[in-house]
């Protein structure tokens, strides 16, 4: 039977929009008839995915708060590795891992055993700066295992509307084995939120909605269906 799939939203910079991201990912997979089960682990001390989602906790759709600090914690790694595999096991379900800043340890190994990598930073240096040296690093891991996923997928995040010119960003990760992927404007919305967190439902009539709605949908197109790994292979093929 087919392993489920598997996304990993991390940067080691806080603030970047990780657990918002991940949030919204999980409405909208929830939404989607492509899954029997949406799955989410949130590894952050501070737990706000877990928060803004914990309520949604059901038989079908899991969402776990399981803390890992940036130092080695065997106890929970080895929660989270036994939860990760039992989800993987189910053959038409989808699990997203939340993380926190800083460097994420042996939270390594979760990231390995993921499709792709959500990694969302701003314009600004002091975000471009930590993304890049985390890219470097996840792709030394990948290079060391021998295998094209998981692939890193850059979400530019806090870029103005009237701001479509991504050249500068591309400058910086030129070399680097990422993809970019449709922008977002404005990740603080969820904070305007009244009440719980109701997802896609109260920001429908917004532009950040269709921003992420296109997020989402490049995700689903290129990244879990396969495509983007046959592109990769297909790469490396023609070039040996």
């Amino acid at each position: 039977m087919d392993e489920g799939k598997a996304i990993f939203v991390g940067n080691i910079k806080g603030g970047v929009g990780k657990s918002t991201i991940s949030a919204f990912l999980y409405d909208y997979f929830c939404r989607s008839s492509q899954y029997d089960n949406v799955n989410l682990l949130d590894t952050d001390k501070q737990g706000t995915a877990y928060e803004l989602l914990g309520s949604r906790n059901s038989r079908e759709n899991v969402v776990k708060h399981v803390p890992v600090s940036d130092r080695f914690d065997g106890l929970s790694m080895v929660t989270l590795d036994s939860l990760m595999r039992r989800m993987r096991i189910e053959g038409n379900s989808l699990t997203l891992v939340d993380t926190g800043a800083g460097w994420p340890g042996n939270v390594w190994q979760l990231a390995m055993m993921c499709e792709s990598i959500i990694v969302p930073t701003s314009l600004s240096w002091a975000d471009i700066r930590p993304t890049i040296e985390f890219v470097k690093e996840i792709d030394e891991r990948k290079i060391g295992n021998d295998t094209v996923t998981p692939h890193l997928i850059i979400v530019p995040n806090r870029i103005p509307p009237s701001q479509r010119d991504l050249s500068q960003l591309s400058e910086h990760l030129n070399g680097l084995n990422v993809v970019l992927a449709p922008p977002l404007s404005d990740l603080s919305i969820v904070k305007s939120m009244s009440g719980n967190f109701t997802g896609l439902d109260e920001i429908s009539d917004t532009r950040f909605y269709a921003e992420f709605i296109r997020l989402a949908k490049f995700i689903e197109d290129y990244v879990l269906s396969g495509k983007l790994s046959a592109m990769y292979q297909e790469e490396l093929h023609r070039s040996s």
